[in-house]
This record gives C-alpha cells, structure tokens and sequence, in this order.
C-alpha cells in the first residue's frame, strides 16, 4: 500500500490546510471579477490538490503572511526565505527560482552594482532580494509599495531604476502597456526560490512528506512553468536560469 493510501487510512487527508498567498501581482491578486487569483495562488492551490487535501487560500500582505505562518494562523505560504519565516516555519520544498534584477531605461548603463551608486533605486516594500544590493550603502535605495508604481516611478524619471524579481517588474510593466524595448539591459543579480514554508507550529511528518512529494510530481509534470507561462510569456523571465 503506498504512502498516501495509508495516509488515507489513518485520516491525515480530513484536515484542511490554509493556505495564505502574498498580496502582489503577478503572485496573488484580486482580479476584474473580484476573486482572488495570480500565479503563487494557483500553484499553491495545485499543490494542496495534488496531496490530497482540502484547503482555503487567502490573499494577505506580504508581511503579514510570515506572521501568520509562525503563530500558526495559516499553515503555509509560498515565498522567500526570511529571519521570521526561519524561525516560525519548515521550508518544505522548493517550487519556483527567479532572478532577481535591475532594470532602468536604455540610457542607464548598468552592468554591475557599482554603476548604481549615486542612483536612486526603487525596490519593493518589505522585500530582500539581494544581499550584495543591501550592503551597498551609495545606493539610494527608495521603498515603494508595488511593482506598479515603481514602473511609473522609472517611466517618469522619478527614480533611475528598478529592483525586483523577474517576473515581477516584467509582468507588471505587461499590464502598463511597458514595452521590453523600453528597459536597458537588466543587470541580474542573483536567483531567488520561492519555496513552501510550512509552521512549525501545525506540521506533522505525513503533511510534510505529502506537500513535499507533491511539489516534486508537478514539477516534474512541468505544471508550475505552465502556470507561470500563463501569466507572462512575452518577457525572457528566466534569463538567470539558463
């Protein structure tokens, strides 16, 4: 009898698991329709189904989601490490790497960190994508509170570039109408995995193994790219990748 079929038999498959999706598009969003969709939202969603669970899905800020996998009010999340989530959360099983990059326009010519100092650089609310970036203290760098307002920021010459992962800039410049011709050449930094972070304090060795199995089936199923396509296909998003 196989692993999940004694799962089954022992009821680790009755409880519901929830899931919380952060708040920023492509990954979790509210769309037209007013129902909560975007790419991390349905991955996580896929994985819960592929290992035969029940769940719920909401949409909640970035930071808050940390916290509420470490109290133990969700159960888990998808995304970056953090120092809140190792402390309150098992990373369970990578699920998807982006590159984490610098756009500006074509004039800037960025083809290391050095070229940013004395820049003013945009970078997401709350998000640690690079750690060389970080320590760069002649880099201004100017905390905004979504990829689509640093876009603006950039295309508007209020700021002289943007940080941020791959398919966030390039998804959101998509919905602005932000040609790929219109950024310079990105500079790529390093690669970030989003990664299912599960609490410590609602684990159990049977939901573990289940969620991390699952994740391997579908990727091997090539079914989280096919998701990731879906959203962003007219930029070369995994260019760190290759």
């Amino acid at each position: 009898m196989g692993l999940l079929s004694l799962m089954w038999l022992h009821g680790v498959m009755a409880k519901e698991l929830r899931i919380v999706t952060i708040e920023s598009a492509p990954f979790g969003f509210v769309g037209k329709d007013g129902k909560p969709t975007g790419m991390m939202y349905e991955i996580g969603n896929r994985i819960a189904t592929e290992a035969g669970f029940t769940y719920t899905n909401q949409i909640t800020p970035y930071a808050r989601s940390a916290h509420m996998v470490a109290r133990g009010d969700a159960d888990f999340v998808l995304r970056y490490r953090s120092t809140e989530l190792a402390e309150g959360a098992i990373p369970v099983a990578g699920v998807l790497s982006l590159p984490t990059i610098v756009v500006g326009k074509p004039a800037l010519k960025c083809r290391s960190l050095a070229d940013l100092r004395g820049k003013v650089v945009g970078t997401p609310r709350g998000g640690r994508f690079d750690d060389a970036f970080d320590a760069e203290a002649d880099i201004q760098k100017y905390q905004v509170s979504d990829y689509s307002q640093m876009l603006k920021m950039l295309m508007n010459d209020r700021i002289d570039a943007a940080l941020g992962s791959s398919i966030g800039l390039f998804y959101n410049a998509y919905l602005l109408g932000i040609k790929k011709e219109q950024f310079g050449k990105p500079l790529v930094l390093s690669t970030q995995t989003f990664e299912l972070h599960f609490s410590k304090k609602t684990a159990d060795d049977e939901t573990i193994a289940a969620l991390r199995a699952a994740v391997a089936r579908l990727k091997s199923r090539n079914e989280v790219r096919k998701v990731v396509d879906k959203y962003l296909n007219s930029f070369d998003w995994e260019m760190a990748s290759r």
